[in-house]
């Protein structure tokens, strides 16, 4: 198995979406929650890896949520 450490893959103010979860047992999808990273985080875990979390303010909404770096993926901006 391959445990090769990734690092940050995301600053802030980049445009991200969260991914969905993918389910093969049903059909309902939730739509992707499109946002700007207001905010990295570092945390470890029980045997001292780092994981890295990012506060994400929703387009629209102007909600704030946090997020784990694999369910994000990056989104290209919006047309101006």
């Amino acid at each position: 198995m391959n445990n090769r450490l990734v690092g940050q893959l995301y600053k802030e103010g980049d445009r991200v979406y969260k991914k969905t979860a993918s389910s093969s047992s049903t059909t309902f999808r939730n739509r992707p929650i499109y946002g700007h990273i207001i905010e990295v985080l570092t945390e470890k875990n029980s045997i001292g890896r780092s994981h890295y979390y990012y506060w994400i303010k929703h387009e629209g909404t102007g909600k704030r949520s946090k997020h784990i770096q694999h369910r994000l993926a990056a989104a290209p901006l919006t047309p101006q």
